[in-house]
């Protein structure tokens, strides 16, 4: 089976190569989620190379790396994803944990950092992970985002909602604010 160009697409490829283990291919997919990426499934990327998944890339495509899912990512218990270069030195690679993957693809994908900057990142063994402080500044950011129970909870329309009775201080677009004396 022969692999097609990829589709183009506003965020990186997740392209899988390695189809030995649905269930951890699955579970891959519920671990990196899919911000920054456009999963491609395609049984025609078997095995392919990074020069074999050079050559589907676009021209003039608008994603920074391919993401790769291989039989190395399946072998490790860490399942570490490739990451293939497209913009500064093409084909060259590395590869992230799945807790660090998210960062460098969308630090990539708006150019906060380089591939550069991870290579130099990189530990012994050739991957990028997550520092510790990293860690506790994502749970802190994670936090912060949560719904908390002793906050208020504000509710405002949008277009469309439902208005104020005439007579209750109705405005044209929604209900009423209070008002506020001008300042002398």
């Amino acid at each position: 089976m022969t692999a097609g160009r990829l589709a183009e697409s506003d965020h990186s490829p997740l392209l899988r190569t390695d189809f030995t283990d649905d269930q951890a291919w699955r579970s891959l997919l519920d671990e990196v989620g899919d911000d920054w990426l456009t999963v491609m499934e395609d049984a025609g990327h078997r095995g392919l190379s990074v020069p074999e998944l050079l050559a589907l890339v676009p021209d003039d495509s608008r994603y920074p790396v391919l993401v790769v899912a291989d039989d190395v990512t399946f072998s490790s218990a860490e399942r570490p994803l490739l990451l293939v270069d497209l913009r500064e030195e093409p084909g060259r690679t590395f590869r992230a944990g799945p807790d660090a993957f998210r960062s460098a693809i969308g630090n990539l994908a708006i150019q906060n950092q380089s591939f550069d900057d991870y290579v130099r990142c990189l530990d012994d063994s050739g991957v990028y992970r997550i520092s510790d402080r990293q860690r506790q500044a994502l749970a802190e950011l994670q936090a912060l985002s949560r719904p908390t129970t002793d906050m208020p909870h504000v509710s405002i329309p949008g277009p469309g909602a439902s208005r104020a009775h005439p007579g209750e201080g109705a405005h044209p677009t929604g209900p009423a604010l209070p008002s506020v004396p001008p300042e002398s």
